[in-house]
């Protein structure tokens, strides 16, 4: 069988779309519902909810599409012990973090700095256990470069966390943050319990037509136990913020205040800059099979090749995407956000603007995480992100605690972050693929987008109306960058197939 190596990509592109939409249609009543202290509240459960999701089945898909893929390529294992394997890791997990929460809600609210993340904490516990089941069956698939059952399944789970979680907010609605705020979380366990049973029932349809080739299996543990610390680091991280970052704030503003904050930024603006790296998600999560299985067949033509259009592609897309987030930003602020006052407004603009360059970053990280992993060098990767880590939570508590920076501090922090992490992947990447730098196609688009840029500025100067003005700025991006692009043949669609045995 024959598909094109982007297939998986565009899959799961079009469905991160498609759940980002849901998740923005959500967003917007959640917000104004909630206000920017219970946006605040709700991304405090969520930075530990991540973490809990990445600890009990977030390596789980990563390290069994590795592990999967080459058993394909080698024709050697059982696939089904691997699976059971994994699924084993992955509940013991969700169990201890269900546990976890249920009885040691408070204590972790308390240190966090606000308590009224205390009952949300208990029904999230609910959301870890139903998503460490659906890992290992995502996994499963996409060892098979199957990206379809992980697509629907997030569909599945956008839609359902959109429907009941706004249900419970308007039911709940004048109860106060904390249960709002939890009417919200119990909209995502019963989100989760859905995708489950869906993903349950393609698994059963799909048992038969697993391959079993010998009963030598491909040792797992190592490759298992190196993507699990390389997953578990910027969700890590992510909790470290949450519990550093409304403590420092607290030092120069109150409590509500500080919380208000943390939820612009980890809320409002990163739920904003995250659209755009769908693409580039979904192309490494793509990428990863397929890299592992040239790999195994030692073909390194055609794993430099797909790493090259890759970065192209990247380099590409996500230049538009950051001109569009800086110059629209107060448009897209107001759009999504209506009930942001004059100062939070302000502030968010800001932090928009400042928060765009970094998709770049993480698109560029996404990216070469994958080819190191496929590679075999996650070791490199995780000695890459625990020194950035380091120096990123530092510059968090030098910048976060003065009253100058105060939020802008995290910002400025996560890009320093993402910038060293891709930047030292890219370089090792240059070398051991000996990956020849275009700079045509670095320096074009580049002097493409800046051009843009400065008509853009002037166009928005134009005493015109909104829609007028939206319309220059679609002529122009076309005639400036997209149509040059094209033109000078930037990018060049490769009909290259890739056999899968």
């Amino acid at each position: 069988m024959k598909k094109l190596v982007l297939n998986g990509a565009l899959i799961l592109t079009i469905s991160g779309f498609v759940c980002k939409a849901l998740g923005a249609f959500y967003r917007i009543p959640l917000s104004n519902l909630l206000g920017v202290e219970g946006i605040g509240v709700y991304q405090m459960i969520f930075a530990f909810y991540s973490l809990a999701v990445v600890v009990c089945g977030g390596v789980i898909p990563t390290s069994m599409a590795l592990t999967i893929s080459k058993m394909r390529a080698l024709q050697s294992g059982n696939i089904k012990i691997v699976f059971w394997k994994y699924f084993f890791i992955s509940v013991s997990f969700g169990v201890l973090f269900l546990l976890l929460f249920i009885f040691f809600a408070p204590i972790i609210s308390s240190l966090q700095g606000n308590q009224l993340a205390t009952l949300g904490y208990r029904y999230v516990g609910f959301a870890v256990l139903f998503s460490s089941l659906i890992a290992p069956i995502r996994g499963l698939f996409q060892g098979y470069e199957n990206m379809t059952p992980t697509a629907i399944s997030q569909i599945i789970e956008q839609f359902f966390k959109l429907l009941f979680g706004l249900l419970f907010i308007y039911l709940f609605k004048n109860r106060g943050v904390q249960i709002i705020v939890a009417g919200a979380i119990l909209g995502v366990v019963i989100s989760e319990f859905l995708s489950f049973l869906y993903l349950y029932i393609k698994l059963k349809l799909f048992n038969k037509k697993i391959i079993i080739y010998n009963n030598k299996n491909i040792n797992f543990a190592n490759n298992f136990g190196k993507i699990f610390v390389y997953v578990l680091i910027i969700p890590f991280v992510t909790l470290i913020d949450s519990f550093l970052v409304v403590n420092l704030l607290n030092i120069n503003f109150s409590p509500s205040i500080s919380t208000q904050l943390f939820g612009l930024q980890s809320g409002m603006v990163n739920s904003l800059i995250n659209f755009p790296v769908i693409f580039s998600l979904a192309l490494s999560t793509s990428l990863l099979p397929s890299l592992s299985y040239y790999n195994a067949k030692k073909n390194q033509d055609k794993a430099k090749e797909k790493i090259s259009d890759c970065l192209n592609f990247i380099w590409l897309f996500i230049l538009p995407c950051i001109l569009a987030f800086y110059v629209l930003a107060p448009l897209i602020l107001g759009f999504a956000y209506r009930n942001l006052n004059g100062s939070m407004f302000n502030i968010s603009v800001n932090l928009l603007r400042l928060s765009s360059f970094q998709m770049l970053f993480v698109a560029l990280l996404q990216i070469t995480a994958s080819v190191l992993q496929a590679k075999g060098k996650t070791s490199l990767l995780i000695f890459n992100l625990l020194v950035c880590s380091v120096i990123k939570i530092s510059l968090t508590a030098i910048f976060v605690s003065t009253e100058f920076f105060n939020i802008f501090g995290l910002a400025l922090s996560n890009l320093v972050f993402y910038f060293l992490s891709c930047m030292w992947n890219l370089i090792y990447l240059v070398k051991e693929y000996k990956l020849k730098i275009n700079l045509k196609k670095i320096i074009l688009p580049l002097f493409l987008i800046l051009l843009t840029y400065f008509i853009c500025e002037i166009v928005d100067n134009l005493n015109v109306n909104l829609m007028i003005k939206l319309s220059l700025f679609s002529f122009f991006g076309l005639i400036i960058y997209i149509i040059p692009i094209f033109y000078f043949k930037l990018i060049i669609f490769n009909k290259n197939k890739v056999k899968n045995d």
